[in-house]
């Protein structure tokens, strides 16, 4: 940005003095030397347009090179959502050259579509980079972007405040360039750039150079309307030029003449809404499609599977996200519809059925004019379907300024959450605060929760006793404040505790030690209490963390991994709470936080999961569960792709192996708690997306032996051990202990309390 322009100017004053030099010197040599050169390009029209010509296009292309939206610039190498004129969608990672944009499609190659697509920057209305799409690193390195967007630096600032005013000068600098320009065109010494050679006009590719130069380094935007809402929220008026008109919110990150950056864009409050009909069949009509074909379903780019079972239309949401449907459009004798106004809601990774129920047709009975019935239709009486749905999801999103337009500043005021913790130091505030909300789990506000002085409760003020409320508090600090004086008491050390008559205080005090230290139960709650050096001063009580409640479906395959993962008591401060499961369909998954899939238990002699099993895996993960795979078994299945997984991941067939080589993200998994010297692996993954954390890898670096996937708020361990006999599972005790460790440890950094067991 700033250097740009800056080394653009620097070049056209260098080329200036360097042009001053050469007259100069020109000027003190003979006459005859002086035009030597120049006589000779004058003479010689062929080698004049050859250098003339290698000049304009090496200038051009490197100009071109390196002119890009510096905006655009920001999302090179990211997932997007490109959205076109038309309404259709394509995602990928962006290719941008000065000329068009190249979207690159993983997903479109697997489905047997062309890899890659190329548009002009004039066919896309939307660049849209949905968060969660993103995984770990990228949902990091956005919320950083954002800190930095409410937060700037203060270097930050002083150099965008010089930016602006470089930009404010570009005037100024527009004539300081046209005035080198000119001195040089008017000069002797260039007086055969002032010819045409051949076809080409000398003096229009001068002046394309200069304006192209000028361009590139002063292609950024300056509008002090505008430029103080950066990182404030603003109101966007959306024209797709097709008579649809939609506001949106949003923060803005950036802007120039070209386009717009928004973060956090909302519509209605509801997240940026994403529109679309499916047709069903996708081709063809209903009538040529067999039963068995409507049963086995249709699925789209987004993620929707759609089948018929009888007079049941059966939607499967394989989305991390809820979608709605608006209507069921039925197409063809007479046609019809079932309205449904945005009401049937398929949630994530869940199945949703609804009826198919057409309005009977209206039929006229001949001969008679004046007398008709009522005919009885089914789905079959049509040619086609669709279905119109919505989503509503978290998006960054980058507008052309041709569809979009800044209409006012959306600050508005909005109640803060309260710190529970505030009530510790300040109970009973007598300063009236009533701009506090509660949310629930699905983020509506809870009613009925008041705040008085600070006290948060569900009963109204003229029934609260504020006496009653404070002699509460106070016996809760009187019991507390009695334990930190006993053990300080007890603990410090002072002269007197050094003379005889102390000795049978300390006497008293190394016989109640020692009579706790016996008795493991009754010593671990009090641990914090009694049991530290003599000279130790009382500090804030830290208490015991939590259970974790582990499912695991084992024992249908192997009966040798569950007793090993009994012996597994304790992690950290957290007890391991064990519960064996032989089915997936009725298991308590929302009372646990992790789930263990066993040895076989997704894989044997074919896929064991169905359709239900699939989904409540996904939604368990979805909203902070974690999932840890033991190895399975790809026997005559020489690809496989899971569908309790939301991304791409296909295991084969490998033989027995001991050996494998830790990555550098996976490196603390085989040092922590214990140190893994080994690990029995066969049947091991040998395609994943880009989307998964690789931990170690067998077979030269070919395969994948533990990976990670992260998934909204929970976890993927996915692994390739071998636990079908006990000699197996004692070789991998150690890495299924680790991956314990690694799994609580990681709940606990997420600070998600209350999704599950809590």
């Amino acid at each position: 940005m700033l250097f740009s322009r800056i080394s653009f100017l620097l070049f056209s004053f260098a080329l200036s003095i360097s042009y001053s030099f050469l007259v100069s010197a020109q000027s003190d040599i003979g006459e005859e030397k002086r035009v030597s050169f120049l006589q000779k390009l004058v003479d010689n029209p062929l080698l004049a347009s050859t250098i003339l010509i290698f000049l304009f296009a090496t200038v051009n292309y490197l100009i071109d090179l390196f002119r890009k939206d510096k905006i655009l610039k920001q999302l090179l190498g990211k997932y997007l959502v490109f959205q076109m004129k038309d309404n259709t969608r394509y995602q990928g990672t962006m290719r941008l050259e000065t000329t068009g944009v190249e979207i690159i499609s993983e997903e479109s190659r697997q489905r047997g579509g062309p890899p890659s697509f190329l548009f002009k920057n004039s066919d896309i209305m939307a660049y849209i980079r949905y968060l969660d799409a993103m995984n770990e690193t990228e949902r990091k390195e956005r919320d950083n972007d954002l800190d930095k967007v409410y937060h700037p630096r203060f270097t930050t600032r002083l150099l965008r405040r010089v930016r602006n005013f470089g930009v404010a000068l570009r005037d100024s600098v527009s004539k300081t360039v046209q005035m080198i320009w000119g001195s040089i065109k008017r000069s002797k010494a260039f007086q055969p750039l002032q010819q045409n050679v051949g076809d080409i006009n000398i003096q229009k590719e001068m002046d394309t150079i200069q304006k192209d130069a000028y361009d590139y380094a002063m292609e950024e935007s300056y509008e002090r309307l505008i430029e103080r809402f950066i990182g404030t929220k603003v109101k966007v008026r959306f024209d797709d030029k097709n008579e649809t008109v939609t506001e949106f919110v949003g923060i803005l990150k950036e802007y120039n003449d070209r386009h717009i950056y928004l973060m956090n864009v909302e519509e209605s409050k509801n997240g940026y809404t994403d529109y679309w009909d499916v047709r069903m069949p996708e081709r063809g009509k209903l009538g040529e499609n067999s039963q068995r074909k409507l049963e086995e379903g249709f699925r789209d780019d987004r993620g929707l599977r759609r089948r018929i079972e009888g007079s049941s239309l059966i939607i499967e949401n394989n989305n991390p996200y809820d979608v709605e449907m608006q209507e069921i459009r039925y197409h063809g004798d007479g046609d019809a519809k079932n309205e449904l106004k945005w009401g049937f809601r398929i949630p994530a990774f869940q199945v949703r059925e609804i009826e198919m129920r057409p309005n009977p047709k209206r039929e006229n009975i001949k001969p008679f004019q004046q007398l008709f019935t009522q005919k009885h239709r089914t789905f079959r009486n049509f040619e086609y379907l669709t279905l119109p749905f919505r989503s509503f999801r978290e998006a960054d999103v980058i507008f052309p300024r041709e569809y979009c337009k800044i209409v006012e500043s959306a600050e508005r005021f909005e109640p803060r959450p309260l710190d529970i913790e505030s009530l510790a130091l300040n109970p009973l505030d007598l300063k009236q605060n009533r701009d506090v909300e509660f949310k629930d789990s699905h983020g509506q506000v809870v009613k009925g929760i008041n705040v008085i002085h600070g006290y948060v409760t569900n009963v109204n003020e003229d029934r609260i006793d504020l006496r009653e409320v404070n002699q509460s508090y106070g016996r809760r600090w009187s019991v507390q404040s009695a334990f930190e004086k006993m053990d300080d008491r007890l603990r410090r050390v002072r002269g007197s505790n050094l003379l005889a008559f102390s000795k049978r205080r300390h006497v008293d005090h190394m016989t109640l030690v020692n009579t706790i230290g016996q008795n493991t139960s009754r010593r671990e709650p009090i641990a914090n209490l009694l049991f530290k050096p003599v000279g130790y001063h009382s500090q804030k009580f830290q208490k015991m963390g939590l259970p974790v409640k582990v499912l695991a479906l084992t024992g249908n395959q192997t009966q040798a991994e569950f007793p090993k993962l009994q012996l597994f008591k304790q992690v950290g401060n957290h007890r391991l709470l064990f519960q064996q499961i032989k089915e997936l369909n009725t298991a308590p998954l929302h009372k646990a936080h992790v789930l263990w899939l066993g040895y076989g238990e997704i894989y044997k002699d074919g896929y064991q999961l169905n359709i239900d099993a699939e989904h409540r895996i996904k939604n368990f993960v979805s909203h902070g569960g974690i999932v840890i795979t033991s190895g399975q078994i790809m026997h005559n299945l020489r690809r496989r792709s899971v569908g309790w997984i939301p991304e791409l991941l296909i295991g084969e067939e490998q033989k027995e192996n001991v050996q494998f080589k830790p990555t550098r993200e996976g490196n603390q998994l085989f040092k922590f708690p214990h140190p893994v010297q080994s690990m029995k692996t066969h049947d091991t993954w040998s395609e994943w997306s880009d989307k998964y954390r690789v931990f170690a890898t067998t077979n030269d670096n070919q395969n994948a032996s533990i990976l990670t996937l992260q998934l909204q708020a929970g976890l993927y361990i996915v692994t390739s051990l071998k636990n079908q006999t006990k000699e197996d599972v004692a070789i991998n005790s150690d890495i299924m202990r680790n991956l314990f460790y690694f799994s609580v440890k990681w709940h606990d950094q997420q600070k998600r309390e209350g999704l599950y067991y809590y």
